[in-house]
C-alpha cells in the first residue's frame, strides 16, 4: 500500500471519482461508462477508483475489466465488508488527488458534470461544490422526474451548516434531503484529511462528513443541476432504516451539539435534527417491541428523550383510538 500523502502534497490537478461497489452487477457498467466519459479540462486528470466491498455477484469482474481497458480506472478490494465510508477511505488512501467526489454505483453522470463542478470550485475559491441532483427511477433511469431539492432558488446558494442540516430531515418530499448530495470536495479543506469519512459509520456517513466540514469553516456552494442522476431504487442501503440506524443518527446529532463555537442558528439546526432522529429512534423501537410483544423493549422507547417519549405516546394513543373506532392498522408515525 502506498504511503498516505501529507495534507500539503495533494495534487489539485487531479480529481478522484470514488465508487464503492457492493452486489451491483446490474448497474456498475453504466456508472463506469458515465465516469470514463467525463471530460477533464486541459492539465487536469480524472482518476476513477472502484472499491469492491465484499460483493458476491459479477460486479467486481465488470469493474476489473474497466480497469484493464482504461488507464485512469483503478480497481481495489476491501479485505472484508466495511460499508461505504470505509470503502471510500480505502480509495482515498490510494491517491494524492487534491479533489474527490463520491459516486454511487447505481447512479450515473452526464459527461461534463465533474468538469463543471471543478470549474466553479476553482473560479469561486470553494472547498465544496454541490449540484442539485436529478432524480429518476430504476424503471426509467433516463427519465428525470424532479430535482433533489425541488424548490431550490435558481443559481448559486451558499451551502451553510444551518441550511444543510435543516434540509437533511423532515423535508417536504422523501428523498429530498441534502445529505444525498454528491459534491466535489477539496482534500485540503478543514477536517478532510487522508481519511475524511468516519469508517465506523455505515448509515449517514455523507451527512456526517458534510456537516463536519461545514461546521469546520469549509466554503461551500449549492448550484443548479450539472448532471448527476440519482436513480432511486427500492432496497437501497439508504432506504433500509430502523431503530438502530436512527439511534446512530441521533447520537451523531448529539455529538455535533457538543461542538464548541457553533453559531446559534447552527446549534438550533442540529438540535432540531437530533430531536427528529430521537423521535424516529423511539418510534421504530416501539414498533419493534409491539411486534415482538416485548414490554421491556417498549419501555426503552420511552427512555430516549422527553420529546421522543411524547411522540411515542401520541402514536400509541392514535393506534388505540383507531382500534376502538374500528379503523384498524397501526398509526403512522411522523416527526
Amino acid at each position: 500500500m502506498p504511503a498516505e500523502p501529507a495534507s500539503n502534497t495533494y495534487d489539485e490537478t487531479k480529481v478522484a471519482i470514488i465508487i464503492p461497489l457492493y452486489n451491483d452487477e446490474a448497474n456498475i457498467a453504466r456508472a463506469l461508462e458515465s465516469a470514463v466519459a467525463q471530460k477533464p479540462p486541459e492539465g487536469i486528470r480524472f482518476e476513477i477508483l472502484v472499491v469492491d466491498d465484499g460483493s458476491q455477484d459479477a460486479g467486481p469482474e465488470i469493474a476489473e475489466d474497466y480497469a484493464r481497458r482504461f488507464d485512469n480506472v483503478t480497481f481495489l478490494k476491501m479485505v472484508q465488508n466495511g460499508g461505504p465510508a470505509a470503502a471510500r477511505n480505502r480509495a482515498l488512501r490510494e491517491t494524492d488527488a487534491g479533489w474527490f467526489t463520491p459516486f454511487d454505483s447505481d447512479d450515473f453522470m452526464l459527461p461534463e458534470r465533474v468538469e463543471s463542478l471543478l470549474e466553479k470550485a476553482r473560479e469561486g475559491g470553494f472547498d465544496i461544490v454541490a449540484d442539485n441532483l436529478l432524480i429518476s427511477s430504476t424503471s426509467a433511469p433516463e427519465t428525470v422526474t424532479r430535482h433533489l431539492w425541488p424548490e431550490k432558488p435558481p443559481g448559486d446558494v451558499p451551502l451553510t451548516a444551518e441550511l444543510f442540516v435543516n434540509r437533511s430531515y423532515a423535508v417536504e418530499m422523501e428523498r429530498s434531503e441534502l445529505g444525498f448530495l454528491k459534491p466535489l470536495i477539496r482534500r485540503g479543506a478543514a477536517a478532510a484529511g487522508s481519511e475524511p469519512y468516519k469508517s465506523d459509520i455505515r448509515f449517514g456517513e455523507d451527512f456526517e462528513l458534510y456537516a463536519r466540514l461545514l461546521v469546520g469553516g469549509a466554503r461551500a456552494v449549492l448550484t443548479d443541476p450539472m448532471g448527476y442522476v440519482f436513480v432511486v431504487r427500492d432496497g437501497s442501503a439508504s432506504h433500509r432504516q430502523g431503530a438502530s440506524d436512527h439511534r446512530k443518527l441521533a447520537l451523531m446529532g448529539r455529538n455535533f451539539l457538543k461542538c464548541e463555537g457553533l453559531a446559534p442558528a447552527e446549534r438550533a439546526a442540529f438540535a432540531g435534527y437530533t430531536r427528529y432522529c430521537e423521535k424516529e429512534w423511539a418510534a421504530w423501537t416501539a414498533i419493534a417491541a409491539v411486534r415482538a410483544k416485548n414490554p421491556i423493549g417498549l419501555l426503552r422507547a420511552f427512555m430516549i428523550s422527553v420529546p421522543a417519549s411524547l411522540h411515542v405516546a401520541g402514536n400509541l394513543l392514535k393506534a388505540v383510538g383507531n382500534k376502538i373506532s374500528g379503523n384498524g392498522g397501526p398509526a403512522r408515525h411522523s416527526a
